[in-house]
C-alpha cells in the first residue's frame, strides 16, 4: 500500500524537518504565506496539504517533495538510497 496522502506521515516529516532547521509555525507561515491554522492542521495530522504546498515546503526545506510526502523509514525509500 502506498504511504502517499498519509497525513501521519506528512505530519510527521513536515515536523522533523522543521526541528533539523530550528524553524516555528510561526517563520513558516509568515514566510510561505499559509495560515497557521492550516498549517497546525498539517503537522498535527488532521489534514493533508495540496500539492502545491508540499512544493513550497519542500523548497522552503530544500528537500523534495517524496521527502516530505514519504516515510523515511518505509522500504521503499531505503533501496533508492541505495542506488
Amino acid at each position: 500500500m502506498s504511504d502517499l496522502g498519509n497525513k501521519e506521515i506528512i505530519a510527521k516529516n513536515i515536523r522533523h524537518y522543521m526541528s533539523l532547521y530550528n524553524v516555528t509555525q510561526t517563520e513558516i507561515c509568515n514566510t510561505l504565506g499559509f495560515k497557521m491554522p492550516t498549517f497546525s492542521d498539517w503537522i498535527n495530522a488532521r489534514t493533508y496539504p495540496r500539492i502545491d504546498k508540499i512544493e513550497l515546503l519542500a523548497n522552503y526545506f530544500g528537500i523534495s517533495k517524496s521527502d516530505l510526502v514519504e516515510d523515511p523509514s518505509s522500504e521503499t525509500k531505503e533501496k533508492k538510497e541505495l542506488r
